[in-house]
Formats: C-alpha cells, structure tokens, sequence
C-alpha cells in the first residue's frame, strides 16, 4: 500500500514548467530585490541570502555517507548466488512470499542476448549453451558477450538517452552537426574498452587530456542539448545554454533537480538558487564564445575565468550577485570547503564526484544500470533523489552496489557481471512455482517492486529494427563512422523540407545497427517513434512505454517487417530444401528458433503444420508453402513473445 501511494504520488507530481517557476519566484527569494533589480536590472553587489544547510536535510538518505551494508540473514540460504540475493530474499521472506525459480535455459540466453547485446540470439548460440551443461557455461556466456563489441551498441544507446544526445540543433531550422557523431562513438569505444566510471565521466568534462584533435570530443555531452544558433540574442543563447548544461549535469551525474533553483530556491530540496548559479559556473569558463551562426560542439581545452552572476527569477535581464563556481552545498561534508579553484572550477568538480566523501555519484549511475537490466528502478525517478521521491526499495541493495563498483576501480561490466549472474536475474517471469506461492505473487508484488519474478519488458525500437534485420540475415555490421540514412516513406519524406534527409547511397548502409542512424531531433526513424524513442530535447532517464495502434500496424504492415519476413522466408526455404507443405517439421522448427529463441511445443508444431497444409486442403505447391512462410513469418513477429523479454 505504501509503495502504490508512493507511486501515484510521483506520478501526480509534474515538473514545474518555467512559467510555473517564474511565478513563484516572484512570490519568493526575488521578493526583496526585485524593485532595485527592474531599476537597474544589475546587482552585482547585493548580498546572496540563502537558506543555511541543516542537520535535517543531510539526514536525507541519499547525502548520507556510503557504506557497505552487511549481508541481511535469510533462511533460504541455498538460493542467492551471490550477495544482491541476500538483499532481495530477505525482503521476500519478510513479506511471506517465496522467488520464483529459474528461467529455462533458452529463456536465459535470449534474455541475456537482448540485455547485453539489444540482439537476439542466432542458431549457433542457441546450439552452443543448449548443449553446454558444465556449471561455468552460463558465467562463461556472461563473459563472451560482456567482451563482444555489440555490448558497447546497446549500452551506448542507454547513455545518449541521458546526454540528450542527436546530431542536429533542434527548433526550426534544425541545422545538422557534422561531428556529433563522434561523440556516439566514443561512448561505443569507451564502453568496450571498460573504461571505467570515473575516467568515462571526467572525460566527458574536460577531455581526455591526449592534446590530439580530438581530444574534446568526450565534451560533447555538455553541449549535446538543443541550441539556436541563428537566434538575435546571443548572451540569451549563451544563458539558456549554460542553464542547461548546469540542470542536465546535476541530474545524470548526481540525480539532483537543480534546474527547479534556476528562478528561485528549490520548494523542497536543500538547493537554493545560488547554488543553481554556483554549478552553472563550473562550465561557464568552458564554454566557447558564443557567436551567431557558430555551432557549440565541444568544450575550450583550458579554462578561461570570468565573472558569473546570479540571474533573478532566472531572467538575463535581472542580473545579481557575482558567484563563485561551487559544490552543491549539501551534498559536501560539513567539514570540507564547497569551493571550486577559479581556474580549474571542472578539475575540481570531476575530482570531487569521484571523491570518498561524495556518496551520490555511485548511488545514481548503480541504480541506472540496475533499472537497464531489470526496466525497474530502485529509486522510482533514477534523475531525482530529492525529499519528495521517495526512498528506494532496497536502500541495503543500492549502497552495496555502489560500493561494489567504486571497490572494483568504477568497473561498469563488472557491476553487469554481477547483476546477472544473481539468482534474482534469473529468475522466470512466469508461473514455475506452487499456485498458492504464484497467487501470493501477484497479490503482494503486483509492481514487481520485491522482484518476486523477473520483470517482462517491452524491446525498444531500436532493439526491434536490429532483430528484425538479423533474423532475416539482413543486417550490416560495421562499426562506427558517419552516421547513415535509411529510406523514409514518401507520405513523410513529403512533408520535409529540401535536404533534412538525404537517403545513404549505399544500400547496404540501410540495414547498419539502429545506433547508427542519422539522429534528427526533429524527425525521428519512424518505428523508433512508434516505439517511444525520447524526443532528446531533455535527458531521458526512463523511456515512456505506450501501447498505441500505430505499434501494431508498424508491425504488420512496414516495410522493415515486410522485408524481414520475405528474407527469412529464403533463409529457412535454403536450409530445409525439399520441405513441402506435409513434411516441414524442421521449418516450423527453425521459424521458432530464429525469431522467439527457443523449439515450438508439440502444439504450436501441430497447429503451424495445420496452417501450411491448408487446414486440410490439398498439398501445397512450393510457390504456397513460401505465401504461407511469409505470412507465419510476418504473425510471429507481431506476437507478444517477439516483442518483450521474458
């Protein structure tokens, strides 16, 4: 009952619009300056009044010291696998209810496929586990696709999902950005190679330091929101920039809603607005002068200090106090000094977020990648730990997965090795246990918020073009590059304007991995719109997940799942020559293989083989087997088990 309330009051908690938020700040900490202010609209010398910082608010659970939490007691203890178990049984025994038990093994493969890869599995992957029946086949499953390159693709998507990433400005003209794709690659290689936590996010701050010409690419998460370049104001453009980089970096990095201080302090968090301006500050030396028709793409190499002010009401207009570049004040211990070094206010940042005193930098990214593998979050806004969030679930769990990775030099596969390869992974997600203990199931975790079963998830968009191009033996593997264009329809492409999509000449650059994708912000792929890809006008911690007819007539009717089925239809016709309408019981076979992962049961095989006999008719000739191929092809691609994890 409390988690529901918890739930619907997040759900009923709409982020303040600006609007909302200039009203208010009229109300409240502007209230005092605002006559000298619309006077002078300058005041650089007026004293910054700010709400101290209380022992009360640093006893919210999220600024609390990290610590390793012991291992709770549980009395199941032939069940966890390792240590996340602990956490996840003790809270199911203390609620009477019982795990559910392991996935089948087919189901673990595909799962595991698609959570690491965004792929799913092929034949000889299938054949390669299936038969492996040594007890280190599935750690050593874990391991080869933890080492694959595809890795690197699916999770990279993750990441420009919270960097807002796309590769042109957005608004009305929409320019492109030639070299944004740069920075998809970089995460892709950088993801491969491990590179851990602390380096990947520094980096993305200040560069890699390599001094080659390349070497601020990484800074492109900054500067990867929307922009106007062509707008008449440029010190509006440089204001709206800056405040956005301060609320994206304040939320991805450290799950703080800063940008609600851009007009006046936070209603509910210990964040005053100086402290929004103090953040905003860090980067503002950073920025590269802001000039009209000049594209923003990568952070100055070295610092360049320079004044920064607080804005009342967050207006340009209204200009206060100077402010120094800062922590935010409650998230630093008490006894250490919130101020950054003027002329290395990034350095000082990036140092400090991977620091042993700074808890929250673990606790936010431990909990992201715990919601990718289970689509549920510890914390049910992984962007927000604020007072009014709400407390995770499992609060023991999320601070030994912090400290996990940070004792494991921020190894990211290494906290993705141990999320799966905890019991509480593997479970199945549909009945295996007593009717009694499943019943208890759905009636006491209908949310999944105990991780009584696995959770089913939807594939993303992009995850489903990338299997369906697979399993027709359509997809194109190479990595990295500029990215390519696929054709759009006529009925779409007639509403662009000339040149906002220049179709790849190539055709084989067509069928490349969804993450290669030209990235319009204002156009998206269209089953990757169909399918809730976020619009990146804002970092997206969590994608929607709508059910809508516009899904289901994608795909039956597209062209990609058209294609898809004609071209499997000739890749299971090749290799069972000689099947006929009576004798096809490898086809049926490998069809179910291909496109769900696993064998058919005795009556799915019946009732497809009654499907290619004409439900009695006469034997088909080949030229209707193949009709009949393609429309089973096209239907299994449509059923619920081809478009959600088990």
């Amino acid at each position: 009952m409390i988690r529901s309330l918890r739930s619907a009051r997040w759900k009923t908690r709409a982020v303040p619009t600006l609007w909302l938020c200039g009203v208010l700040s009229g109300l409240l900490s502007t209230a005092t300056h605002a006559a000298d202010s619309l006077q002078t609209g300058v005041e650089s010398n007026a004293v910054i009044q700010e709400p101290p910082i209380t022992e009360s608010d640093r006893q919210h659970w999220a600024w609390l010291p990290l610590a390793r939490p012991p291992l709770p007691d549980v009395k199941q203890v032939a069940w966890p696998e390792n240590s996340v178990d602990y956490f996840i049984l003790a809270e199911l025994e203390s609620e009477g209810l019982t795990p559910a038990g392991q996935a089948d093994r087919a189901t673990l493969l595909r799962r595991l496929k698609f959570d690491l890869h965004g792929l799913p599995p092929t034949l000889e992957e299938q054949r390669r586990f299936l038969e492996d029946r040594t007890p280190t086949a599935y750690r050593e499953l874990v391991d080869r696709l933890l080492a694959d390159p595809a890795y690197g693709e699916r999770w990279a998507q993750h990441w420009l999902d919270l960097a807002r990433y796309a590769e042109t400005d957005g608004f009305e003209h929409d320019k492109i950005r030639l070299d944004a794709w740069r920075y998809r690659d970089w995460v892709i290689n950088s993801l491969n190679q491990d590179l851990s936590y602390d380096r990947f996010i520094t980096q993305q701050l200040l560069g890699d330091g390599s001094g080659s010409s390349t070497a601020q690419v990484p800074t492109m998460f900054c500067l990867a929101g929307p922009d106007m370049p062509d707008i008449n104001e440029q010190d509006l453009r440089k204001h709206d920039k800056l405040n956005e980089i301060a609320s994206t970096v304040g939320a991805t990095l450290l799950a703080m809603q800063v940008q609600c201080a851009q007009c006046h302090d936070h209603k509910y968090d210990p964040i005053s607005q100086a402290d929004f301006y103090r953040l905003r500050a860090i980067f503002e030396a950073a920025l590269p002068k802001v000039r009209r028709d000049v594209q923003l793409d990568v952070f100055q190499a070295a610092d360049a200090p320079q004044p920064s002010y607080l804005y009342y009401r967050g207006e340009l207009s209204q200009r206060g106090p100077a402010v120094p570049p800062a922590l935010p004040r409650v998230a630093v211990v008490e006894s250490e000094s919130y101020l950054c070094r003027s002329d290395a206010p990034r350095e000082d940042f990036a140092n400090w977020l991977f620091s042993p005193t700074n808890p929250l930098t673990a606790r936010v990214i431990a909990n992201r990648i715990w919601q990718h593998h289970f689509g549920l979050s510890l914390c049910e806004n992984p962007s927000d730990f604020g007072v009014v969030a709400g407390e995770p679930t499992h609060p023991g769990l999320l601070d030994w997965l912090a400290n996990d990775l940070r004792d494991h030099g921020w190894s990211m596969k290494h906290l993705h090795r141990t999320i799966v390869m905890s019991a509480t992974y593997r479970q199945a997600s549909h009945k295996t246990h007593p009717r009694s203990s499943w019943e208890r199931s759905l009636e006491q975790d209908p949310d999944l918020e105990l991780y009584s079963r696995f959770p089913r998830q939807r594939l993303e968009g992009e995850v489903i073009r990338d299997a369906l191009l697979l399993i027709g033996g359509q997809l194109n593997r190479p990595m990295g590059g500029a990215s390519v264009r696929p054709p759009l329809p006529q009925e779409l492409t007639s509403t662009l304007l000339k040149g906002q999509w220049e179709v790849s000449p190539a055709a084989s650059d067509h069928r490349r991995r969804s993450v290669y994708i030209f990235a319009r912000r204002n156009l998206r792929y269209p089953i990757f719109d169909a399918f809730d890809r976020p619009d990146a006008g804002a970092s997206c911690a969590r994608r929607e997940r709508s059910t809508t007819a516009i899904q289901a007539l994608s795909m039956l009717n597209s062209p990609l799942t058209l294609d898809a089925a004609e071209s499997l239809t000739v890749r299971l016709l090749a290799a069972n020559p000689g099947s006929t309408s009576t004798d096809c019981e490898s086809l049926i076979q490998q069809l179910f293989q291909r496109v769900l992962g696993r064998r058919p049961t005795l009556e799915e095989q019946q009732q497809m083989a009654q499907f290619f006999q004409g439900s009695g008719e006469a034997a088909l000739e080949p030229q209707g087997l193949e009709v009949r191929l393609a429309t089973a092809c096209i239907a299994m691609f449509n059923t619920n088990e081809f478009l959600y994890i088990d």
